[in-house]
This record gives C-alpha cells, structure tokens and sequence, in this order.
C-alpha cells in the first residue's frame, strides 16, 4: 500500500462539503469506507438514500455517485479511501469478487461496540505507520533501500489487510446468495472468466461459444438473459476499458496498443474507438472529453473483473 494514494480523514464538527458532494452530486473516484462516530449524516450513493448515525458505517465504490443531502453539526467521523489499483488489490486477496457485489448493494451497516473498538484501534495504527513513513520519506539521512523503509512499507501493509478484514467482518450478516448454479448461471459464469482471460486475442461471440458446446445463437441468449448486456457488449467494454488504461497509464504508441489487443490494424483501432468514444485514442491520451458509458455499473463490473485477473496473475 502507498500511503500517497490511501488517505485516512479525521472529519471533525460537522465540517460542509463532505468529498465536494454537498452542494450537488459528485461521481466518486476513490473506494472507501465512512465511519460515523457522533452526530447523524443522511446521504444517497447511486440515487439510494441512507440515514447513518453514531456507530455505524458505509463501504462506497469508485464510479458511484454521492450526494451529502444533510448532516448535525456534531458530525464526526473517519472518512478513509484510495485509488481503485490500490485498495481493489487488498479487496480481492481477502475476500471473493462475489461477496463484493452484494456489499455494494447493502453498503451501509450498524456496527455493535466490539466492532467499533476494533476498527479504530486499527485505524489508528495505520495511521502512525502512515506517518512514520512519511517522516522517513522526508528525510534525507534515510537511504532509499534502508531496512527502516521496508519495515514500514511491510506494516502499512499488513495493516491496510488487516483493516480490510475488519471492515468486512462488519458484514457478516449479510446473507449471500449460496444456492447451486443453473446451467445458464454457470455457462454466464465460465464466459465472465474466460473472457477476462482472453479479450485481448479473442474478440468473437462464436469463439466463446465453441468453448462451451453451443451455438452463437443460444449462447447469446443466455447471456443477454442472465447479465442483461449481450457477449458482444462484454467483450466491446473489456477492449475499451484496457485501451483507455493503457492510453492513459503507458507510454506505448496506438499502433502498439491496437497490436497488443490484436486488432487488424492501427486504422481499425482508432475506427473503433471513435465509434464507442466519439473521440480517437490520441485525443483520449491527451485528455479530450469522450462520451460516458450508457452503464457506468457495467463498465465498473468488467473493470473490477480485468483488475481482479491482472493482480490474481501477479501472485502466481
């Protein structure tokens, strides 16, 4: 964990404008949690409103929107986040891709004392190590590789799992879904994995179908019937959402990433990716405005899928 991409927010007095989404709503870009520890905040995450008070805490997503609708003025609590390819990583390596999707949909959770105790005592020690670190960084007697800079790096880790486990140990009453998969369930499950793996050099519906015995057409239908978007729609965003990393994150050239994920040809590429965008990849690398996604859910869902078998491969 880098500490400069996790901040931990001590919010004291009722403090206005909580995250910039007070005066209107805001999309979120960080993942986090709230811990409210006086005083009571109403807010709405994704148009659903929740009503916490003192003891109590909210688990929020990048992509999602929020909106403070009001608070007290003895509002106190611990507002603690980071980047997407900082806290998913930890996510995934304590807990499964599914159970994450049912917090999203029950995010908020009344905590009993044993459960608050717990949570800011380790708050707090992530906290110090958080600091400590950045007092070493800030210090120029301190080598670069010196022993004292991977103890704390291994500890802010540590910690930051530690903390996460917590959090989600605050959600032990939410009952997943643990009935046996329908052949349909199963058949959109093998294609969502499969699919991760290989997009960059398979892009066909008939290939993904062949993997599984079944005609394009009924394999079609049975993904569009149990996710609501058509294989094609996965296969078209899990592409979009890899070349907008890469234009953003990486050096390479458009004609090496269109080679990357083996497209015919640079030309095809950037056809394709004005046709999903309303811009062509270079103007996206050089910040031009593109057109948002009609489903920023499903675009986070394949996001989170991609990120979840890169990290997963990087264990191995």
């Amino acid at each position: 964990m880098q500490e400069e991409k996790v901040y931990i927010y001590e919010l004291e007095g009722g403090e206005v404008n909580i995250l910039n989404a007070e005066n209107d709503t805001v999309k979120l870009t960080k993942t986090g949690m709230f811990l409210c520890k006086e005083g009571e905040v109403t807010l709405s995450i994704d148009d659903t409103e929740y009503h916490m008070e003192r003891h109590s805490i909210i688990i929020y997503f990048s992509y999602s929107t929020l909106h403070i609708i009001s608070h007290s003025p003895d509002l106190r609590g611990t507002l603690i986040g980071g980047d997407l390819d900082t806290i998913q990583p930890l996510l995934y390596l304590v807990t499964n891709f599914n159970a994450l999707f049912f917090i999203k949909k029950e995010p908020y959770q009344v905590i009993n004392d044993a459960q608050y105790d717990s949570l800011c005592k380790h708050i707090s020690l992530l906290t110090q190590i958080i600091k400590r670190k950045q007092a070493e960084q800030n210090d120029l007697t301190t080598q670069q590789n010196s022993p004292i800079k991977e103890i704390n790096n291994k500890q802010a880790e540590l910690l930051g799992n530690s903390l996460i486990l917590e959090i989600l140990q605050c959600y032990t009453n939410v009952e997943f879904d643990s009935t046996p998969l329908s052949r349909k369930d199963e058949v959109l499950q093998k294609f969502v994995a499969q699919l991760y793996r290989t997009y960059r050099t398979e892009h066909e519906v008939g290939y993904y179908a062949e993997q599984q015995f079944l005609t394009s057409r009924y394999f079609s239908s049975i993904v569009k019937d149990k996710s609501g978007k058509s294989p094609s729609q996965w296969i078209a965003t899990a592409l979009l959402v890899d070349a907008q990393n890469l234009l953003k994150t990486t050096n390479m050239t458009i004609k090496e990433i269109s080679d990357v994920l083996n497209f015919p040809n640079q030309s095809y590429f950037g056809k394709w990716f004005k046709n999903l965008t309303d811009i062509g990849p270079l103007d996206y690398r050089k910040g031009k405005t593109a057109r948002q996604a009609e489903d920023n859910d499903f675009t986070d869902i394949v996001q989170r899928g991609i990120d979840h078998i890169s990290n997963t491969t990087k264990f191995q």
